[in-house]
């Protein structure tokens, strides 16, 4: 026998299809006990379970919600995954995983193919500035949205979880700059990305509010792989060698994937980590930890960003208004083998001695 339908269930209880909805979802009207109880038992008795497509016409909700995301090779986004699943799960909705790999138009198809899923709501970690019109698509298709580590448009006009990218920035310079004969190279992300702009911009305000040169500051464009982190500071490396380009002493990466990538060129250009050239990353990857050296980086609390957005675009779904529209997260500095030790600057030993740059 195939499987049951609500038509089934109906004839063997001798009630309309319209009956049967109303029981399997709570409804009390126009349903007498007797023959609910009767429903009830059919129901037990076949174990029947109504589909999610069925219901969720039957209800106008589909108790799914689409996450989109730019890339699910990078080991930060799955972080911000687990955590909107998390708590998506726990109040009964399913999720729709979109990876666009960082295509703005791939982004664009995903968002039509939610709309046709009809899910309750989407999550979205955007690639691209021009994702106001998709955005504005979904909001027109009366579909909440929640902006996830991304800004489109001003900060405040929608609803939204966000990093203090300014804090983490200045945490991480400060720590660095310590050092007075610091000359730091700081790899940015991709141009396209809101994140990656606040952090550059971050960087570039305290240069100017410290006075930093271009001898103690050099601004390289990546674009978060760890292939671009590696191609940057070995060609650094090889100008430096042949007297093309100053000295350096750390390498400041916007994502802890170009970091990596740095550490890989440092090691096969036989510069010492963190003897040589300090390395800091940005997110801390599950990975960040494991290198030998540990990776120092500025860490992003992804999962609670990732629940944060759940949390806040269940609200939307539920008709709730939020008591805050935007959620901003601090990220802090940790600091592991691949910076020395801050205590050395404070000693004798260090202020007289010559110390290493490659």
């Amino acid at each position: 026998m195939g499987k049951l339908t609500i038509a089934d269930i109906a004839a063997r209880a001798g009630v309309s299809k319209a009956t049967v909805s109303r029981v399997l979802n709570d409804r009390a009207e126009g349903v007498g006990a007797e023959t609910r109880a009767r429903i009830r038992a059919i129901l037990e008795t076949t174990g029947f379970q109504p589909s999610a497509m069925a219901r969720g016409l039957a209800t106008g909700e589909s108790r799914s919600v689409g996450l989109i995301v730019p890339d699910v090779t990078n080991p930060f986004h799955p972080l911000l995954v687990s955590g909107a699943e998390q708590a998506l799960s726990d109040a009964g909705y399913s999720l729709f995983l979109c990876n666009t790999g960082s295509d703005a138009a791939k982004q664009g198809d995903y968002i039509r193919v939610l709309i046709d899923k009809r899910v309750d709501g989407v999550i979205l970690d955007s690639v691209g500035f021009e994702a106001e019109a998709q955005v504005r698509l979904l909001e027109r298709e009366g579909i909440p949205v929640v902006l996830l580590d991304c800004v489109i448009g001003r900060r405040a006009q929608r609803h939204g979880v966000f990093l203090d990218n300014g804090h983490g920035v200045r945490e991480a310079m400060a720590f660095l700059f310590r050092r007075p004969d610091r000359r730091l190279v700081f790899i940015s992300g991709p141009p396209d990305v809101s994140q990656s702009v606040d952090r550059r911009e971050s960087v570039e305000a305290l240069a100017r509010e410290w006075g930093l040169d271009g001898g103690r500051l050099t601004t390289l464009d990546g674009d978060f792989t760890l292939e671009r982190g590696c191609q940057l500071t070995t060609e650094r490396i090889r100008s430096r060698r042949a007297g093309r380009a100053p000295p350096f002493n750390a390498v400041f990466a916007a994502n802890d994937m170009m970091a990596l990538g740095a550490l890989k060129a440092l090691r096969q250009g036989g510069v010492s980590v963190p003897g040589e050239v300090e390395v800091m990353g940005y997110d801390d990857i599950p990975f960040a930890r494991l290198l030998d050296p540990p990776l120092s980086t500025v860490a992003q609390p992804a999962r609670e960003m990732g629940a944060a957005s759940a949390e806040l675009l269940l609200r939307l779904i539920g008709a709730e208004k939020p008591r805050r529209k935007t959620v901003v997260m601090k990220p802090r500095l940790i600091l592991r083998g691949t910076t020395l030790d801050p205590e050395i600057f404070h000693t004798e030993s260090y202020r007289g001695a010559n110390h290493a740059e490659l």
